[in-house]
């Protein structure tokens, strides 16, 4: 029966993250910035265009190699369905993470279940990221794997790190912050099997890293170093945004100040609570320390990061979520079962008053998700208003080699994967890109791909084009100066559809 639930859920998880899409339409046309960026990282690779060495990505490479089967199915059937199929792909992760979140909670019983993968499922902490091409909820999927992998004691410790070890070095592929939880598990592995599967987790780890990243960090070593390790560690796009606002969008509800300050309490309510049954009972050395303990400690290393952080963003908080569902399902179980303990000690024999509790609880749990639920339905970021995708995409349809500013453009346009076939196209990130050029020009980094300023970039892309879909205010959409003065001089305006424009060729 617990599979049934956890297999339900997940079905949930995936309608509610494929459906809104359906319905908006949007499944392929605009989601977001970032979504653009890395479906472009994938259309260039497979041009043969590689990241670091040729164009700038602020990551690790693991997702423009994620990305190369759906770049192929954009180059063969536009890149509308390019990136309509790897955001099914994405939902399906989610759906995933839903059921591994559900598997590590089946021991604490169906109403740790619901709570835990039900608020995964329908929350919009998880939904934000699980529309678009993100690279949280790979490290959820990831790190989730692992923590399957090492549950409990185990009677294979060895099989289990490794297992562990692979899925982590994995996850360090995508995202930086990966390192978090990999140093929390580390400890983990050290405390729980010793010095000797310690090191085991840290070579098998390393290799499997090594195997994905080493072959194009060889390539391009020190530009690789400087988009992934030093540009981030320079980002500061997150400053202005206080402990209020981030709080807000880890609680995902429109609701008050003193709401979400509420919800945040229960959520630090749980967390502890989830430390304490991870160290309760007969679990007096560090050895025998539950998995629910380092569950805790990875949502308050990965929490206090994001709530730190010099960068965040509205769906950073999906970095968190798996741990904040696992550390809520762990308190509400371990609340039932102390309940339904009680009922039993007082010498209630029947099953039915034996397991009220737990059942009321339940049934609360399922009341406050509808809420939850309600928000997670909404679709973030939200469609572009007054613009029509086809019209822009129609007016471009007839070049061979379009510029266009961001990378989202080009997919809205359907011209991306047509335009780096012809040999032309644009920069993958534009914002990463400038980054990338302030620590060039103060000498931290080495210079730029082709050792040209994003403005060169974008005036040799623009000479080479045949036409170019850009946003107005140019300036505002980032275009730099000159590649402004190149578009007015070289090119006619054609179609416009609310803020995008279409320009070809004088």
């Amino acid at each position: 029966m617990p599979g049934l639930l956890i297999g339900a859920l997940g079905v949930l998880a995936f309608l509610v993250r494929l459906v809104p899409l359906l319905e908006s339409g949007t499944i392929g046309g605009f989601r977001g910035y970032d979504d653009g960026v890395h479906y472009a990282a994938g259309v260039h690779l497979l041009a043969g265009s590689l990241p670091y060495r040729d164009y700038v990505l602020v990551h690790p490479p693991g997702i423009a190699l994620l990305m190369l089967p759906f770049a192929l199915v954009g180059q063969l059937a536009g890149d509308s369905a390019g990136v309509s199929a790897a955001r099914v792909f994405f939902a399906v992760i989610g759906t995933l993470n839903t059921v591994l979140i559900g598997i590590l909670l089946k021991r604490w019983g169906y109403p740790a279940i619901i709570t835990g993968a039900g608020l995964y499922a329908v929350g919009s902490i998880a939904t934000i990221a699980e529309r678009s091409i993100m690279l949280s909820p790979v490290l959820g999927a990831c790190i989730l794997a692992a923590l399957v992998a090492l549950r409990g004691t185990g009677r294979a410790p060895r099989r289990a790190v490794t297992v562990a070890a692979v899925f982590l070095g994995l996850a360090l592929c995508f995202k930086l912050w990966a390192v978090l939880p990999i140093l929390v598990i580390g400890v983990m592995v050290a405390v729980r099997f010793g010095p000797k599967l310690l090191l085991r987790f840290m070579a098998v780890g390393a290799a499997a890293c090594a195997l994905v990243m080493g072959p194009i960090f060889m390539l391009a070593p020190g530009a690789m170093f400087t988009d992934v390790v030093l540009a981030q560690l320079a980002r500061t796009d997150g400053v202005a945004k206080g402990l209020a606002h981030r709080l807000g969008d880890f609680v995902g509800l429109d609701a008050a100040l003193g709401t979400v300050f509420l919800i945040a309490s229960f959520g630090v309510l749980c967390i502890v609570a989830t430390a304490a049954t991870g160290l309760s009972g007969r679990r007096r050395t560090p050895q025998e320390w539950g998995d629910e303990f380092w569950w805790a400690v990875l949502a308050i290393v990965i929490v206090c990061a994001l709530l730190a952080s010099a960068s965040f963003f509205d769906h950073y908080p999906n970095f968190a979520a798996p741990y904040l569902a696992l550390c809520l399902g762990v308190a509400v179980g371990a609340c039932s079962s102390a309940l339904s303990r009680r009922q039993v000690s007082r010498g209630h024999r029947s099953v039915w008053k034996a397991y009220a509790p737990g059942a009321v609880i339940a049934a609360l749990g399922l009341a406050l998700l509808v809420p939850v639920g309600i928000r997670g339905l909404v679709l973030e970021p939200q469609p572009l208003p007054g613009h029509v995708e086809a019209d822009v995409a129609a007016a471009a349809a007839p070049h061979d080699c379009v510029f266009s500013t961001y990378a989202y453009m080009g997919i809205m346009s359907d011209s991306l994967s047509r335009s780096m076939e012809h040999g032309c196209g644009s920069a993958v990130d534009v914002f990463g890109a400038k980054m990338v050029q302030d620590l060039s020009l103060t000498g931290v980094g080495p210079s730029m791909p082709a050792g040209m300023t994003v403005q060169e970039m974008q005036v040799d892309q623009l000479n080479d084009a045949q036409a170019a879909v850009v946003g107005a205010p140019h300036a505002y959409y980032g275009l730099t100066a000159g590649a402004i003065d190149t578009l007015l001089n070289q090119f006619v305006l054609s179609a416009s559809s609310g803020n995008f424009q279409v320009w070809v060729r004088r």
